[in-house]
Parts: structure tokens; sequence; C-alpha cells
């Protein structure tokens, strides 16, 4: 195979690389560094510059490597955001941009270069760099023209260009956060004096929000509550709302109940409003109120505790895990990978199989019986036999790891004690490979778990990688293929959207699984292709559902869903409709679709200061009957010095509230030729019902902000008068009162009177 023109840089990386191992002062490797970037910058041709016809994100105009960067350090990161590597190296990025900036003479470009079809939508690519924070310049390299060009090999690679756009160094995978610093530190001091500190045309996109519901933002995992029994406080439902950095935990109406970390990332234990997370995914129901998050960008999974009200670490140090571990050790002090999903294993003891092959007790002595355990002890015994397992899919490590919540005698008898945190399939080796022993099998980014229990329980995992759905049996930890992907276990790139049977079925880069046990059903979040596909578990045959939206009869339109929860009785799927900012709700039986409406409770109402209080009720015909209300304020008599003021605002406004003390002004009523701003307060406020009703009542409100004065100050004055509106059939049409209300802001004692004309 003929050389990539970068092929020399990549070698004499490698050697400097192996060089600088060997060295132990800072000077002695800048040294090696220098070197290096004089006698390959002095070898080396420029790269070409970009297409003139690419599109690109965050920019203001395309860049121009000649134009806007021959004088700067270039850092050139050619990623595809379905990649959990180049994922892992944006930190990186971001660690390098906040060190040295543009007037320091770098620049960082991301080189988009799709893995899947779906990523080549720039649309699709915009969302990515919203998603992740991404503020540098990304340039979509649709068509692979300059990977092509630039002899680029795999993803991430990260080329870095001198003055000139001569390429000088080129790393490639994860992982080099200390080389960055250093070689653009060096080469930055380097070239001193040739480096520009122009600016290049930036502008961070603004952030893609939904139009209906910006509550909202990158939604990626839920799980419905299974212990759930209808109370008004329980949480219904748990949703990692992902680009917030934060959990929502809603009723059954959507409403938030709890909000767990949020607005910014971080990483605090704590109280639920004070603690911080950093792009949570999936999230699994440990118990009533124990909930276990991944904390994917901290490398951790969370437990939230709601009886106190705390988020603790369960396991993760906050820092990636070192290539190779496969764990051991307890709780907070065992590294993970990106921990993708969660989902919770209430198993018998392994050592039930240990136990069958043990010898018979021997019979009593005689005269003696062997004692029967009383019902307190076979109860015991029956939930003893039950052994908890949090299975975590680490999409950055491909394995599947097990935090053992009790001691547990796990496959092979080997025995794990409480809080111990290993890996228990997977090789670490990126692939779809299927065995029967765990270890050697292979996975390619798993994103998705689902539990199947029963007499012979098993995990379906979300390969989406592989664009498979696998499985991994519980009882023996055999890892196969349920459909999808293909059979050479190196091929990744066997996607498509084909509903078929087994391997013949096709998806693109799902990240969601959701089994129903009462209809023996998988439901998948195919993400790449924007559906939602089902697989009937024995003949492993996947359809494509295609709702329709309940409140316009379209089709449902989905983008990249990434995240679903089936109800146990099989009748709805909620669905984390990912870049369309929402959640979703598909009834399974007559397949439609609707919105589930996050939102915030309505603040809770408090009745203003100063309130004047009506004896006497006002009425209002059922039947869209008018209601007019002539009012005249004015001054008391003991507040002679005090006038209102010349030309100032003088405000009012109404508030009409119902017996559920919600706020219904203008859904209920509309208001005829009223003015609530001006200069001096007006004479009359007409409302009229806009439907009939069966309400029987409402509370009116009608405040008024004043602006008065005195011989030596001006000042304002608030106060509200309230009343009751009575909602009947018997009255007039059109029913008119007459309130007189006196101020008197100096010892705050308003008088009213009222009169029906």
């Amino acid at each position: 195979m003929e050389s990539s023109p970068l092929d020399f840089v990549a070698r004499a990386c490698m050697d400097l690389t192996e060089a600088i191992s060997s060295v132990a002062s800072e000077a002695d490797r800048d040294s090696l560094i220098i070197n290096h970037i004089k006698r390959v910058w002095s070898t080396v041709t420029p790269v070409d510059d970009f297409e003139k016809d690419l599109e690109w994100v965050n920019v203001s105009e395309p860049i121009s490597l000649i134009q806007h960067c021959s004088d700067k350090i270039v850092v050139l990161d050619f990623w595809t955001y379905c990649c959990i590597n180049c994922y892992h190296v944006l930190p990186d990025l971001a660690f390098l941009e906040n060190l040295y900036k543009v007037e320091n003479g770098l620049v960082v470009i991301g080189v988009h270069c799709a893995k899947f079809n779906n990523e080549k939508d720039s649309a699709n690519i915009l969302s990515a760099v919203q998603r992740y924070n991404i503020h540098h310049p990304v340039v979509n390299d649709a068509d692979s023209l300059v990977w092509d060009s630039f002899g680029i090999h795999c993803w991430p690679t990260l080329l870095i260009l001198g003055p000139g756009n001569k390429p000088i160094f080129v790393l490639t995978g994860e992982g080099h956060r200390d080389e960055l610093v250093w070689f653009v530190g060096a080469a930055i001091r380097h070239f001193g004096s040739r480096i520009s500190t122009d600016s290049i045309p930036v502008s961070p996109s603004n952030v893609i929000k939904s139009q209906d519901n910006d509550v909202l933002y990158f939604p990626s995992k839920l799980a419905l509550n299974p212990f759930y029994r209808g109370r008004a406080e329980e949480p219904f439902l748990a949703i990692s709302d992902t680009g917030h950095h934060r959990v929502l935990l809603t009723d059954c109406s959507g409403i938030i109940l709890r909000i767990i970390g949020g607005p910014d990332p971080g990483f605090k234990d704590g109280k639920l409003g004070e603690a911080k997370l950093n792009s949570p995914q999936g999230v699994s129901w440990l118990s009533s109120n124990v909930l276990a998050v991944c904390d994917t960008n901290n490398h951790a999974v969370r437990a939230v505790h709601l009886d106190d009200g705390t988020v603790e670490v369960l396991v993760g140090t906050g820092e990636q895990s070192a290539n190779g571990d496969l764990g051991g050790k307890c709780l907070g002090l065992q590294a993970l990978s990106s921990p993708w999903d969660v989902a919770l294993y209430s198993t018998p003891d392994m050592d039930m199989s240990v136990r069958s092959q043990l010898p018979i007790p021997p019979p009593p002595l005689e005269g003696t019986t062997n004692p029967e355990p009383n019902e307190e002890a076979k109860e015991k015994d029956k939930k003893d036999d039950k052994r908890r397992v949090l299975l975590i899919a680490c999409a950055g490590s491909h394995q599947i790891w097990a935090l053992f919540l009790d001691t547990t005698i796990w496959w092979k008898y080997k025995r794990y004690t409480e809080g111990t945190c290993v890996c228990i399939a997977g090789s670490g080796v990126e692939a779809a490979r299927n065995s029967a022993y765990p270890n050697t099998a292979a996975f390619a980014q798993p994103s998705g778990l689902s539990l199947r229990v029963g007499s012979h329980p098993e995990i379906f995992i979300a390969d989406s990688e592989s664009s498979s759905i696998r499985r991994l049996t519980l009882s023996t930890g055999q890892v196969s293929t349920l459909c999808g992907g293909d059979r050479n276990p190196l091929n990744l790139f066997a996607f498509g959207d084909v509903d078929d049977i087994g391997v013949e079925a096709k998806f693109q880069h799902p990240l969601g699984v959701a089994f129903c046990e009462a209809k023996k059903t998988l439901y998948v979040a195919d993400t790449y292709n924007h559906k939602i596909k089902k697989v009937d578990i024995g003949p492993q045959k996947v359809t494509t559902m295609n709702p329709t939206m309940i409140e316009t009869t379209d089709p449902a339109k989905f983008n990249e869903p990434s995240g679903l929860s089936a109800s146990s009785d099989g009748k709805y799927l909620y669905i984390a409709d990912t870049n369309n900012h929402s959640i979703k709700i598909l009834n399974l039986t007559k397949n439609v679709c609707q919105e589930f409406k996050v939102r915030l409770p309505d603040p809770k109402f408090t009745e203003p200061e100063n309130l004047i209080l009506y004896k006497n009720d006002l009425f209002v015909n059922r039947k869209c009957g008018n209601l007019i209300i002539y009012f005249n304020v004015s001054l008391d008599s003991e507040t002679k010095n005090v006038k209102f003021t010349p030309g100032a605002p003088q405000n009012w406004h109404v508030c009409i509230r119902d017996d559920n003390n919600k706020d219904v002004t203008l859904d209920d009523f509309e208001f005829v030729g009223c003015s609530f701003k001006g200069t001096k307060l007006p004479d009359r406020v007409e409302m009229k019902l806009k439907q009939r009703t069966d309400k029987t009542h409402y509370r009116l409100y009608l405040s008024f902000q004043t602006a008065l004065c005195d011989v030596a100050v001006c000042f304002s004055h608030t106060f509200t008068i309230r009343s009751t509106i009575l909602v009947r059939d018997s009255v007039k049409m059109v029913e008119s009162y007459k309130i007189t209300c006196k101020v008197n802001p100096v010892n705050r004692s308003e008088k009213t009177e009222q009169n029906k004309s």
C-alpha cells in the first residue's frame, strides 16, 4: 500500500514519544520536541487547503488554512460524533483551548468525517456540536475529501500544523492530553514572532432548543419507576436531561417533582439542589427511593437517595479508567470508562448450583432430629437468595461491568463481596465477537441495556458501533447476537435500515433497548435511522413501527431517539426523542404517539400584601355572561398633602384564579377595551366568559400600583382588591357593579364600598 504523506510525520512522532519516555527533566523533553519540529518542518510540504464548498459549523464564514491559519499553530481533530474515542478527546481539546487562545496563536478545527450516513447531515453535526459543547470551528467532510487528501486512517486522529500549514505532529487515538500541551506549547514558543495573534471568524452556533418545550435539552435515557404505586409525591419517571447535566423526576402527568444536578457540569455529591453531574445517561431504579445514574462524563455511577435528598458516588473516581483495567476494587475506588446505561438484576445466588452438588447432610443421631426452620427463617432465606447486581454498559471500554450490591457467588462459583465492581464480559477490544466465554467476547460501544427475567434471564445490549443487538445470558455469560450487525465480528460497517430476520436485519447505531415481558417483545431505538423498531425474540424478526401522532394523525417524526422504557402492562413505550428535545409516549396497542409534556409545576400562589377584601360577591352568567366593574380609586381625606403624581405611570392588572388556585385569567375570560397601563387609573374593567363553564366560582384580584407625591417626596403605593365571582344560571347576561376605593398610603388603611348598578 502506498505511504500516506503523513506517514513520515507519524513515524517521527512515534520516535519522539519513545525518546521522551526516557528523559527525566522538562528541559530535556522540550529540547527533544524542538529538535523534532526543526527536522520535520524543514522536510514536509504544506497540506492542501479546505475545499471551498464544504459546510461549516461555529463560523461566520468558511475557514481557509491559507487565508486564516498560515501563521498559526493548527490542531485538526479528525472525528465522527458516534465515536466514543472521539468523544474522549473533546475534554483534552477544551483543556488545550483554555491554555492557548487564538490570540496566542492556536486554532483548533474539528474535521468531521462521518462513519454513518446519518452523520453526514450538517444539521445533525450541529446538534452534536451543541450537545458536546464544542466551541471551535467544525467542517463537515461528508465525502471524506479532506480525510483522503491528508491520508488519515482512523478516528480520532489529531494533526498539528506549524506555520505555512506544514504538518509537524500526528497523534492517533485518545489519551494524549499531555502530548498536546507539550507539542503545542513548544511550537508556539519555537516559532515565536512568526505566530499571528489575529482573530479568525468563529461564531458559536445558537443553542438548539425545542420550539414547544424548552425544559429538556438532549434528553437521552429514561426509566419508569417499577415501584410506583400512584401516590402524588412518588416519582413516576426518571429522565436524563443530558444537555442540562441533570436528572428530572416527574409525576405521571409530566410535572417535575425533583431536579438532580444542573444546569452546569460538575462532579459533586450532596443535597439534590447542590449536587453536580456531567452529561448523565442511563438511569435505573434500585428501590422506590434510590436511583442509579450513569454520570457519563465523570466516568461514574451515582446514587440518588430520595429519602434524605442526597447524591453520592456509587462507583467511579471521576477519572476515566486505564485501558485494560478489569476492576475488582470497591465503589468509589474503582474507575470506569464512560458508563452509558445501567440495569438492575436481582438473581438467586449463583451458588445454588454449588449447593445442589454438595453431599446430602448426614442423618440425625439416634434419638435426635434435624431442626426444621421456622417461617421467619424460611422467609429470611428466601429473601437472602436474591442478590442485587447492577449491570453497567461501559461504552468507553467496550465492556459490560457489574457492581455487586450484595455478596454474590457469580459464574464459575467466584465470590464477590458487597460493593465490588468488575468487568464481567468483553475483552476491551472494539469488535462484535460472540463467545461462550464472556471475557473473550467483544463489544463495540455498548450503549443500552434491558433485562429479560424468567427461567433463562438475559440482558439485551444495544451495541451501537456494530449496529447490532447483542444478548448476554446471565446464567452462563454466553454472548450472542440477536439481530443486526454482521457475521464477521470485525465488520463494524454493516449498518442500514432493513426489516428482516436476525443478522439479515439492519440498524444504524442503535442506542436504546427496552424489553416488554408482557408482549415478549424487545423495542429498539434505531437512533441514526430515526425510528423505533420491535424484535420478536423467538424468530428474531425485526419490524419497523410507524406510529402516527395522536394530535395531528401525521406520521411521528423522531430525531435520533436514544432511550426507551416500556410499561409493565405492555401498553406504553416511553421514548427519549433526543434531538427533538422531548419525551414521547407510544401507545403500543393503537400504534399512536403523543407528547409527554415535561414541565415545571405552577408556582405556588401567595396572596399579595396590602390586600383589601370585599364583603359582597360578584356574579356572572354561566352561559358566556358579561361582568362589568366600575371602580373609583381616590385618596382618603386624611391624606391632604398627598396627590397622584401628574404624568407618572398608574398601573393595574387583573388576575382570576379557579378553585384549584390556577391562574385562568386568559384561559376562561376575555377582556373588552381594558388598558392596564397609563398615567391615570381607568374607571372600569369589562370581562366575559369565553365559553359555558361547569365551574361554580372564581377568585378575582384587582391589583393597583400608584405613583404618589407629597410636598417633599414622590413614592409608590400598591394594593390589591379581592372578591369572589360566583357563576350562576339565574343571573342576568350582563352584570355590573360599582366599587369605590379610598387609598390611605400613610396608615395603609384602604376603605372600599360596593354597589350593584
